[in-house]
């Protein structure tokens, strides 16, 4: 961590959280050198890196149009930028740059004169795998307008590609604390155009702004994850890869974003900055309810920290009329998370998130500290709708099935801290 956003930090949060923090940081860093040597093992091996995706015919290949907005761009970067754009499996794509203003405004301007069905955003110093615009295209035969990848960063200086961001499925609950879709992003250019293009009010979060816009727009399953690192963000000197603290001009855009959006659905709240630059809490205005409408379940010996924890979660479920049940974090008397909800994996089983961590770490991209929609929460810590009390049962799957049957979603909001005492 740089010593000018060390001090950020502790002005901001203190000695303890400072700690906090830069034992994530460690953390992180022991990742990096692993994610590191895999990268290299599979380029000095030829294994994925090359564009050597199984193909299979695609029925409808759209014409995708990779929109760069430039500013003076660094040439040997920029040089890149292309070859990778030049190197495509996929060829049914255009080109277009677009400058001479703000990174809205170049944007728009290279949006105005696309001709693609779709539209993929690439920046003018990153780079892109061989594969990247066919997967894409795989998602679209699949009935998606909005298709984001993984991606990582690539450190210039030192010849090392770090920080791999595996991220969740699209869950609107979870951009609603950070832009977590961010690259490689294609959205259809028909949504892009309705949800009214990059707003230059916005700039450094415009992205950010337009996938909130284009989510009011999306039906169930058009918002598809491709779950492989496609796109590599360039950390080198004069760069916000390696310092997002640089840019801090986009955290208000991001709060900004975030406030407008529910602004436009009517739901009053306020936003506020967490301790990680980027990172947002949305608190939902509570509104007068009966007070039956939520039953609060919690186990033996579960009690919570927070004076507020039920009437702050029963403010959000009067916010979120599809949201059945919102759960807390449950930790132990030492500190450790014992439930913060759970992701069912592709083979059938179930993953538990952030288990016997320190619940004051936030995990990898902050991620553990995030409200966001998950297969399951415990049934021992949960506020649930009343109408939805016969879902109730002793296993926690069951339940959140029973509740998804229904047609509701459920939440984990990790800032909502029980301990169990027994």
């Amino acid at each position: 961590m740089k010593a000018g956003r060390i001090i950020d930090y502790i002005r901001r949060n203190g000695i303890t959280s400072t700690c906090y923090a830069a034992a994530q940081h460690l953390h992180d860093m022991r990742v990096d050198l692993s994610y590191d040597r895999e990268v290299k093992r599979r380029i000095k091996n030829g294994d994925g890196t090359d564009g050597a995706e199984d193909r299979e015919h695609l029925p409808y290949e759209p014409l995708i149009s990779i929109l760069v907005p430039t500013y003076r761009p660094e040439n040997r970067y920029f040089r890149e930028m292309l070859r990778s754009v030049k190197r495509q499996t996929y060829g049914n794509f255009e080109l277009l740059l677009g400058c001479g203003g703000g990174i809205s405004e170049n944007t728009n301007a290279a949006l105005s004169e696309a001709k693609g069905d779709y539209i993929a955003l690439l920046d003018q110093d990153d780079f892109i795998e061989p594969d990247a615009l066919y997967l894409i295209a795989k998602e679209i035969n699949k009935g998606a307008s909005l298709i984001y990848t993984d991606e990582d960063k690539y450190d210039t200086g030192r010849d090392r590609y770090l920080r791999p961001f595996r991220k969740p499925g699209f869950d609107t609950e979870l951009l609603l604390s950070n832009n977590y879709v961010c690259h490689f992003l294609a959205v259809k250019r028909e949504l892009a155009l309705k949800a009214g293009g990059f707003r230059s009010e916005y700039d450094g979060a415009q992205d950010h702004d337009l996938i909130l816009r284009c989510a009011e727009y999306l039906g169930p399953g058009e918002a598809r994850h491709v779950d492989k690192v496609l796109y590599h963000w360039r950390i080198h000197d004069g760069s916000t890869a390696g310092d997002p603290g640089e840019k801090s001009y986009a955290h208000g855009a991001g709060k900004r974003a975030i406030e407008d959006h529910l602004k436009r659905n009517g739901i009053g709240a306020d936003v506020t900055e967490t301790e990680h630059r980027g990172f947002y809490r949305v608190r939902y205005h509570a509104k007068p309810s009966g007070g039956d409408a939520y039953i609060m379940h919690l186990g033996a010996g579960i009690h919570p920290l927070g004076r507020d924890n039920e009437e702050e979660m029963r403010a959000y479920l009067d916010a979120n009329p599809g949201i059945g049940a919102i759960g807390g974090r449950v930790i132990d008397t030492f500190g450790r998370i014992l439930s913060s909800g759970y992701l069912r994996t592709g083979d059938g089983g179930i993953l538990p998130l952030f288990r016997g961590m320190d619940h004051h770490m936030s995990g990898e991209f902050h991620l553990a500290g995030l409200r966001r929609k998950v297969d399951i929460i415990s049934n021992q810590c949960i506020l649930i709708r009343s109408a939805l009390e016969d879902c109730m049962d002793t296993d926690s799957g069951r339940m959140c099935e029973k509740i998804r049957k229904r047609g509701y979603d459920v939440v984990i909001d990790p800032q909502m801290v029980f301990v169990r005492r027994s």
